[in-house]
Order: structure tokens, then C-alpha cells, then sequence
């Protein structure tokens, strides 16, 4: 009940205030602990102990980490984290779509920078009462008037490598200009490049430590194949499939549909999964040995269950939790449960990336196998 009244309050503030008191009420910790049902899911190394996490963008200065995993969450994504600390660009830049379940942002990596982050994740994992069955991964991203975004890259490695369970490398914002054009191999190479050399000054290579690509939805499909071949080769363990788009369509039908940003949420699901498709495709082809964080109109066991049937192995949100509330992930647990038995499988694995369209993904999650 709690919750149910905490989300209407929200609904009515301005989203970057609900976002601040939401991050303030987290730290008070005055809610029970939500126990989820285990759905572990393994990715070479790494062990989640379920597949549901929370997307960057939400917990951006690594401030309640702990306060994530008790929501049920099997892993959180903080960030974008710039070397130096910046505002992002001038408010509002927030925008609720509340007809079409969608939010409009341009918020331009506004985080409390590197030194700060660092701090905290130092704080966190020296704590004895952590979670370590909750993974967490850290996206980064270039500061917007840097004058070495490669350089950037490189030295947020270096600085915060060692405190988290996976890296995303973050080239798909629509909010930091030129950011999309390091999406391109020759760009994207440097770039994976520069986080190898990081990660050596920890003592560490691309195999000891997951690196997952953020990649745009408005991403070229030929393109596509030259990133997962070129994952293949640097021993990039993923994509993040993804951000946010900058395309509107028609059929929105909320007022601010005409901001200027990325936009997220249930507008997103189509297009996003779509991308998922055709990566999955790719991988298949090539027998590429990758894994895919689906990410874009997550908001339910259905939603869920459809893109694990086109080809993600994890998943993440964070626009649904503005709109459902902080017991989203108990609440798709246990849906993706019910769909299991439904189609009697142990795990995913047997029908990951089984659909190779977006309508036979949809009929697939709805009528099962028989």
C-alpha cells in the first residue's frame, strides 16, 4: 500500500523532483525487503540471480545501490559516470508522456563525476552487510566539452574498473552531440581500444572483466553485423539492446511527443526489440559467442518473455518503474514463472532467440508452443 501511494505522489511532480525524492526515500529504507524468486541466469563468469535489472539512468551517482537489490532487482547499471562531474543540459529535460507509458529525456549525462562515484563504490563494497549475488555495472560515457572523448573512455576504466561486476560502454545517447558517430567500427574500435588499455592499469583485460556496447535503436541494420563481428574479435562479452530513440511515432499521442530527446518506454518496445531480432540474427550466422542486455518498453512477464524469445538473455527498465511502481520486478518474476510452466522449460535457454520476427515473438509469448 505504501508503494501504491508513494508512485501517485509521483505521478504529479515534475519527473526530475520525483526522481530526487524517490532516490531520498530509498535512503530512508522505511520498506520491507522484496524477496523475489531466484531465476539465475549465467553469462560466462557472471551470475545473476535473476534477469531483471535496473537500467543506467536512474541510480546515476551510485547513491542506493543497496537500496536496489532489496527492491528485488538481480543487478543495477549506474551512471552515464563522466570523468568530471557536469549538469547535463539546461531544464526542463524530463518530459512524462503519460497517454503513450513513454518519458522524453535530454538529460546530457548529468552525474557528480568519476571521483565522486568512485568514493561511493568504495563505500558500498567495503560494507560487509552487501548482496554479493547483486551484480552492478558501470556506464560510461565522455564529458561533453572534453577534448579527448577516446582519453575518456580510457581513464573511467582505469578509475572505476575494479568496482564493478561489467562495464557498458556508452555510445548511443542521443542527448551528448557526436556521441552516436563513435557507433561506427572505425570509431567504436578506438574506443574499445581505449577501455582495454584502462582496464590494464587495473590489472585486468576484456576476459576478466565483461564489457557490454550500448548501441542506438536508430542504428543503421548493416551496421549491426560489423559491430558484433568486431565484439567478437576484441572479446566484448555483449550489446545493450537499447537506448533511447530519437524517431517519434505516429501514433504517440501525449502533448510533449514533440521534445526534443531520447525517448523511452513502451513507444520503444517495437523498435528495440526489432534491433534485438536482427542482432540475434547476426549472432546465429556468424555463431557468435555474445550475449545481449534487452532494455527499451520492459513492463511486464509478457514484455519480458518477448524479448527472451528474440534473443536477450537479461533484461533491463527503468521508464516501467516510473509508471508500475517499485514491485515491477517481483511482479515480472513471476509472470516469466507462470509462462515457464506454461511451456514446461527449466530455463530460457531452451527458447531464447527462438523468434525471428517481432509478430512471431508477440505470438509466441501469447499462445506458447503447443
Amino acid at each position: 500500500m505504501i508503494w501504491k501511494n508513494i508512485s501517485k505522489f509521483f505521478s504529479f511532480v515534475n519527473p526530475e523532483i520525483a526522481h530526487t525524492f524517490a532516490i531520498f526515500f530509498l535512503k530512508l529504507r522505511f520498506y520491507s525487503k522484496i524477496k523475489n524468486e531466484n531465476l539465475p541466469v549465467k553469462i560466462k563468469k557472471l551470475l545473476f540471480k535473476n534477469p531483471i535489472g535496473l537500467a543506467a539512468g536512474f541510480d546515476k551517482n551510485a547513491q542506493v545501490i543497496k537500496e536496489i537489490s532489496d527492491l528485488g532487482f538481480g543487478f543495477s547499471e549506474i551512471g552515464t559516470v563522466t570523468p568530471r562531474a557536469q549538469y547535463g543540459n539546461r531544464k526542463p529535460r524530463i518530459f512524462r508522456l503519460k497517454e503513450d507509458k513513454g518519458i522524453i529525456n535530454r538529460n546530457g549525462f548529468n552525474n557528480d563525476g568519476m571521483k565522486k562515484i568512485k568514493e561511493r563504490l568504495q563505500n558500498y563494497k567495503s560494507r560487509i552487510i552487501n548482496d554479493n549475488s547483486f551484480l552492478i555495472g558501470i556506464n560510461i560515457g565522455p564529458n561533453k566539452d572534453s577534448t579527448d572523448r577516446i582519453r575518456d573512455y580510457k581513464l573511467l576504466v582505469q578509475e572505476l574498473g575494479s568496482y564493478g561486476d561489467y562495464i557498458t560502454i556508452n555510445v548511443s545517447s542521443p542527448n551528448t552531440d557526436g556521441l552516436r558517430k563513435f557507433q561506427s567500427v572505425k570509431h567504436l574500435e578506438r574506443v574499445i581500444n581505449a577501455v582495454k588499455e584502462g582496464l590494464l592499469k587495473n590489472n585486468s583485460n576484456l576476459k576478466k572483466k565483461p564489457v557490454f556496447i550500448k548501441i542506438s535503436p536508430d542504428i543503421e541494420v548493416s551496421i549491426i553485423k560489423d559491430i558484433i563481428e568486431l565484439c567478437v574479435n576484441k572479446n566484448v562479452l555483449g550489446l545493450i539492446i537499447s537506448n533511447t530513440t530519437v524517431s517519434r511515432e505516429k501514433i504517440l499521442m501525449s502533448d510533449k511527443k514533440k521534445e526534443v530527446g531520447g525517448l523511452s518506454g513502451l513507444p520503444l518496445f517495437r523498435k528495440s526489440t526489432e534491433i534485438l531480432i536482427e542482432a540475434n540474427k547476426v549472432k546465429k550466422k556468424l555463431k557468435a559467442n555474445i550475449f545481449f542486455i534487452a532494455t527499451g518498453g520492459v513492463q511486464d512477464g509478457f514484455s519480458a518473455y518477448v524479448k527472451i524469445l528474440s534473443g536477450a538473455h537479461l533484461i533491463q527498465l527503468y521508464t516501467s518503474l516510473t509508471y508500475e511502481g517499485p514491485l515491477i520486478s517481483k511482479r515480472i518474476l513471476s509472470e516469466l514463472k507462470t509462462y515457464m510452466i506454461r511451456d514446461r522449460i527449466k530455463n530460457f535457454d531452451k527458447v531464447r532467440g527462438m523468434a525471428s520476427s517481432f509478430e512471431e515473438a508477440l505470438t509466441l509469448a501469447k499462445k506458447g508452443f503447443d
